[in-house]
């Protein structure tokens, strides 16, 4: 009734507090309903259903690194700010020097 309605997360474990993509839950919900139909010619095969188990696990992962980006990149920017702040001009152009040098490699 719940997946009928659209209402994925009314199926969803609490104990999860939100820490999922729904896009991979509904994956699973979908393929889930198609297991439990009354005749084994409409159900997926096992292979199909691992199939699609995995791709709801590559969405997850997706989703956390990009969360971790998200969260690095703004840990990055205070650290510099912080950093720079804290710093004389003369010592921000060396900064900025080095990251250069790294930035664009020279031929050998």
């Amino acid at each position: 009734m719940h997946i009928e309605s659209g209402d994925i997360q009314g199926i969803i474990d609490p104990a999860l507090h939100g820490d999922y993509d729904l896009q991979s839950m509904w994956k699973i919900a979908e393929k889930a309903l198609m297991c439990v139909q009354p005749h084994g010619h409409m159900r997926p095969s096992i292979s199909e259903v691992v199939k699609e188990i995995q791709d709801a696990i590559a969405i997850e992962r997706e989703a956390e690194s990009s969360i971790s980006e998200d969260e690095n990149m703004t840990r990055n920017s205070v650290h510099s700010s912080i950093n720079m702040g804290s710093m004389d001009l003369a010592a921000a152009e060396n900064y900025l020097a080095i990251d250069d040098s790294i930035a664009r490699p020279t031929a050998r």
